[in-house]
């Protein structure tokens, strides 16, 4: 068993990996006090020698968090198109998306609601353009710095 400590985002996790299945790539994880099983991707059951931990509940790319008790909808977070992207300014929740595709946005325009810290934050735009790209759907949960929305 390895125990970590890692600081994520600000938050810290206590993550403590008790053991791992060489032939099966699966991992059982402690973040916390609370149990995962993580699938290590991108290995064909070969020597395991450091597990990539992802933080809880996000998914990360090559690695696959399954909470033992179920925590709710993993985040799903699209590759973005060229533009200007609106990022997430902190994390939260997405209560609404007030914008659609091909919509024509001015400064200032809230694009979306963000519950965060138990109080709404509008998400506005900065600039003038038009949305080429929403990245988010509403109960998403998102990260500092997670883009939300292109605008052209």
């Amino acid at each position: 068993m390895k125990d970590y400590s890692l600081k994520i985002n600000g938050r810290k996790y206590d993550v403590q990996i008790d053991s791992i299945n060489d032939a099966s790539t699966l991992a059982h994880v402690k973040v916390n006090g609370t149990e995962y099983e993580v699938e290590i991707g991108g290995i064909k059951g070969a020597v395991v020698s450091k597990p990539q931990v992802a933080p809880v509940p996000k998914t990360a790319t090559g690695v696959k968090v399954t909470p033992s008790t179920p925590v709710g909808q993993p985040r799903q977070v699209a590759a973005p198109a060229s533009g200007y992207a609106v990022k997430c300014p902190l994390p939260g929740t997405v209560l609404s998306v007030n914008v659609a595709v091909g919509d024509t946005v001015t400064r200032g325009k809230t694009l979306l609601v963000l519950e965060a810290m138990k109080m709404e934050n509008n998400i506005d735009a900065d600039r003038d353009g038009v949305v080429k790209q929403i990245l988010v759907q509403q109960g998403a949960t998102v990260m500092e710095g997670d883009q939300l929305v292109i605008i052209e």
